[in-house]
């Protein structure tokens, strides 16, 4: 693989623009909008990726008519009062050399009525997955007003200073739900024949130009593969329509995704997918037509990237999640400093925003993913008396608070009890599926290792009585968090019990059997432990009270890719059941709703999922003697490793 990342780092034409690399950095939900406009904190947070490197930046999604309003900080491009926002944007990108277009998106019957309290259009009434709600057909006036919509989207952004603007036919837009039999059943003229078929997006596509003259650009979002092959759009299809379409002449690229109402976790796959999983799919395209394409699909590591591009799979890489977690990738790359690079995990914990508590997008490597305007992610500085300071835990939480205290001028002692350091990441990290999450500790190491200023003690466990006999200056625990009691079960007697962290540091006896997993939490623990022991030839049930087994899977959006391994794991679920007690080999349940007694019986293994605690006694006892002391992480309450990291950077910036 080449070193020098030139194909990558190469200037990209469009039209008469031109873009300093060939590194994407897409559209994405954020929730950062105040109004359903772009504010202050959106040019922030692009304009840290413009200057790091990034070639071209596409705005977080406009929608282009009032019957579309699919999450609640959704920007209205339909509005004129959007045009501030835009030239907010345009001219913080801009000034780093990049190019910005904006992103003209209607949902359709992918989106939702709560906000809007109208029927949802659509081209049929198929019903959305995820809701179930049916939407209204579109009448002939419905799309017509959607066609001028686009239009006149595209004046404001052109309006606002930008290069141009990118059209959503991808995974969750009522373009590509025109063009797929999949969910378009009408009979009209908009409807039935590819032709007919294609019929909306054309007329959109010229709209749009017209809008825009002959000078900015105009860009398609397409969905390659939506993985319903029994009607949708398969990559042949794709292919033809990007020919079509192409050939035309109106258009600049073509950006490939993926997906379709039954695959959304294909869109953004998360850690179970392999890196460039649908790169494919820009490759065939690219061979069909003869303008730029865009491959995107876990693309996040430069050397993948410049391979493509290379191969000539590509004329330009989608990095968006690799430009989350660090936004001068690019730079790096360009002054030869790899190593440096923040990963991008691909565990989707704090960038997918779009859930029911409408959080703000952020990144659980990099907590200063959008908070870059706040002066508390600005650079750290010396502390005014280097002083000399002990980390007792060597996870992620006390390597981020060594790594930003030593970096202020601190003298750093950190100590970890065991032989690596890593902390609970390390176990996560050995489920099946779950391997990248180790990025993350072993970047934070390898940036500590190059520190003059930090000493690393491994294998020694640290007490009060030695802390207090040596007298640092101040004090770090970051022990993290323990396993926890299962609540109002007992065990009597029975089959060997362990937790998540034990199965997954190997002390599951041999030879395998029947193991059933307690999950308490209906999250990666439990499921990790099971893959893990169902690998290594264990029979394996998991017992949940609550509805479906892997609840907080949703928000990362892995649970689809679960129920789709569990199966061919030979893992049975037995959700709803109210576990009572573990007598013998026998675990004693009620029907949570039922309240018939349901017995599991010849169990050789319990794994008791329940949820952590943190480990305080350290701290407590540090405190109580007077010791001028922190903590950080899972020892302050056990959560993701997001939280960990940024508990960490807070405690080393404070000293």
């Amino acid at each position: 693989m080449s070193r020098s990342f030139k194909e990558l780092l190469a200037p990209l034409s469009l039209r008469n623009k031109t873009a300093p690399s060939r590194i994407i950095f897409g559209a994405h939900q954020t929730n950062f909008a105040l109004h359903n406009r772009f504010e202050a904190r959106h040019a922030a947070y692009y304009a840290a990726r413009a200057a790091g490197g990034a070639g071209v930046i596409v705005l977080e999604g406009s929608l282009v008519h009032p019957s579309d309003w699919p999450y609640e900080y959704a920007i209205f491009g339909y509005e004129e009062s959007v045009v501030p926002g835009y030239r907010l944007a345009a001219e913080a990108i801009q000034a780093h050399g990049a190019l910005v277009l904006a992103h003209l998106t209607h949902s359709g019957g992918q989106g939702t009525s709560h906000y809007s309290q109208q029927p949802l259009w659509a081209p049929s009434p198929v019903p959305e997955v995820n809701s179930r709600e049916v939407p209204k057909e579109m009448e002939l006036e419905d799309i017509a007003a959607i066609v001028e919509g686009f239009g006149r989207a595209a004046g404001s952004a052109l309006a606002g200073g930008l290069d141009g603007v990118e059209i959503n036919a991808g995974q969750d837009s009522l373009l590509r739900q025109f063009m797929s039999p999949l969910t378009n059943l009408r009979q009209d003229e908009y409807g039935g024949g590819l032709e007919n078929r294609l019929r909306l997006v054309r007329q959109v596509i010229g709209a749009v130009r017209r809008q825009l003259g002959g000078r900015a650009i105009i860009g398609l979002r397409l969905s390659g593969d939506e993985y319903a092959p029994w009607a949708g759009l398969k990559p042949e299809d794709t292919r033809q329509i990007a020919q079509l379409l192409a050939a035309e002449g109106q258009l600049d690229f073509i950006s490939v995704t993926g997906g379709s109402i039954y695959s959304k976790h294909l869109t953004r796959a998360g850690l179970y997918m392999p890196p460039g999983y649908a790169a494919h799919l820009a490759a065939g395209i690219k061979a069909a037509v003869q303008i730029p394409v865009f491959a995107q699909g876990s693309i996040v590591e430069p050397a993948m990237a410049e391979r493509l591009l290379a191969e000539g799979q590509a004329d330009a890489i989608e990095m968006s999640r690799a430009l989350i977690a660090d936004p001068d990738l690019p730079q790096k790359l360009r002054a030869g400093r790899l190593d440096e690079v923040r990963p991008c995990l691909l565990c989707n914990q704090d960038c997918v925003v779009n859930t029911v508590q409408n959080p703000r997008l952020s990144c659980a490597h990099n907590p200063a993913a959008g908070y870059e305007a706040q002066a508390e992610f600005g650079a750290p500085g010396a502390a005014p008396v280097p002083q000399r300071v002990w980390v007792v835990g060597g996870g992620p939480a006390g390597l981020e608070a060594a790594r930003v205290a030593a970096r202020r001028g601190h003298q750093v002692t950190l100590y970890e009890k065991r032989d690596r350091l890593g902390g609970t990441i390390r176990l996560a990290a050995a489920a099946p599926g779950r391997e990248r999450l180790a990025l993350a500790v072993d970047w934070l190491e390898a940036q500590l290792r190059r520190l003059p200023n930090v000493s690393i003690n491994l294998g020694v466990e640290v007490t009060a009585d030695l802390i207090l006999a040596e007298a640092p200056q101040a004090v770090i625990v970051a022990v993290g968090g323990q396993a926890g009691p299962y609540p109002a079960v007992t065990f009597e007697n029975g089959a060997p019990v362990l937790d998540p962290r034990q199965v997954l540091a190997g002390a599951a006896p041999q030879p395998p059997g029947k193991a059933v997993i307690l999950d308490e939490a209906g999250d990666h623990p439990a499921m990790g432990a099971a893959e893990w022991l169902a690998g290594r030839g264990w029979q394996v049930e998991i017992v949940s009270e609550d509805m479906f087994i892997g609840q907080r899977l949703t928000a990362t959006l892995e649970l689809t890719p679960w129920n789709q391994r569990a199966p061919g794991q030979g893992i049975v679920f037995r959700p709803q059941l109210e576990v009572r007690r573990v007598v013998g080999r026998t675990i004693i349940a009620v029907d949570r709703f039922g309240r018939a007694e349901i017995c599991i019986p010849e169990v050789d293994l319990v794994v008791s999922a329940a949820y952590e605690v943190p480990d305080e006694a350290l701290y407590f006892a540090l405190k109580q003697a007077g010791q001028r002391v922190y903590r950080a992480g899972d020892c302050v309450a056990p959560r993701r490793l997001g939280q960990a990291i940024l508990e960490g950077y807070r405690v080393g910036r404070m000293i």
